[in-house]
């Protein structure tokens, strides 16, 4: 093997592992330890979200004539608990008992109540 082509062999290694590192780094594994080593509050605060859990603040953002997708957008999954040929009733409960339950007509927000939400 000539210099030139063991050259491009290490060339072409160091690229696969540049490129294996990149691919880590844009999949968010690096970011991810990052953000829960040096910033644990945030890190809670995020999977909080991500589980679901909502408060006071995402129950006010609830406007009567929002569609039901919009509502998901905030309060993501919950269950429905009724249906009629027009109207739907959710709710959305958090670990510890706090709830919010929505009534929907034609898809639209009708009313919402909430229940010890802080």
């Amino acid at each position: 093997m000539t210099s030139q082509q063991l050259v491009n062999r290490r060339v072409r290694s160091m690229m696969k592992i540049a490129l294996s590192l990149g691919l880590m780094l844009g999949s968010g594994l690096a970011y991810g330890f990052v953000q829960t080593a040096f910033y644990p509050k945030q890190h809670e605060q995020s999977t909080q979200a991500e589980l679901g859990r909502f408060g006071r603040a995402e129950y006010e953002q609830l406007k009567p004539g929002m569609s039901l997708t919009e509502v998901r957008s905030i309060l993501y999954r919950g269950i429905e608990v009724s249906r009629s040929a027009t109207t739907a009733t959710f709710v959305w409960e958090n670990p510890d008992g706090s709830k919010i339950t929505a009534t929907f007509e034609h898809d639209l927000l009708k009313s919402k109540q909430q229940s010890g939400l802080k």
